[in-house]
């Protein structure tokens, strides 16, 4: 019976927090995403390293890892100089496991070709996602690769 009445409770406390303005893990997600994607494609650092919880951790391809906001920021700062812009994410599933999420997901941007022209990247990313105490999704890991072809 125990069981039941734990479920029953986690079950309030969801509807709770839902009524109090604390977005699911969709929406939430959703949103926060959004800005990530608004943020990058006008090429503002600041404005995404703010997406990041204060300890997160960005996994870049083929670089090392980079730990906390300042570091984060360097790092979107270098892709900008390089020239990589228009990012498209799309998310391809998102598992809520309550004050933590993790989204898996596609993405496109334009990066230079190396010979004066540009060209479209694909790649994928998994993402674990922490609310903070306001309802604010935050990035705590971050992690991508490329790939040839979109798929």
């Amino acid at each position: 019976m125990r069981p039941m009445i734990a479920a029953a409770a986690l079950l309030a406390l969801s509807a709770c927090a839902s009524d109090m303005g604390m977005p699911g893990a969709m929406d939430g997600i959703a949103d926060s995403s959004a800005r990530f994607e608004a943020a990058f494609n006008a090429g503002d650092a600041d404005a995404l390293a703010a997406l990041y919880t204060a300890d997160a951790v960005a996994l870049p391809p083929g670089a090392a890892r980079v730990e906390g906001r300042d570091a984060i920021r360097d790092l979107w700062q270098g892709v900008f100089d390089s020239g990589v812009s228009d990012l498209n994410l799309t998310t391809e599933s998102i598992r809520d496991n309550g004050a933590n999420a993790t989204e898996l997901g596609r993405l496109t941007l334009t990066a230079p070709d190396g010979i004066g022209g540009r060209v479209t990247a694909y790649g994928k990313y998994i993402v674990l996602w922490e609310r903070d105490g306001e309802g604010v999704w935050r990035l705590k890991w971050d992690i991508w690769n490329t790939q040839e072809g979109p798929g």
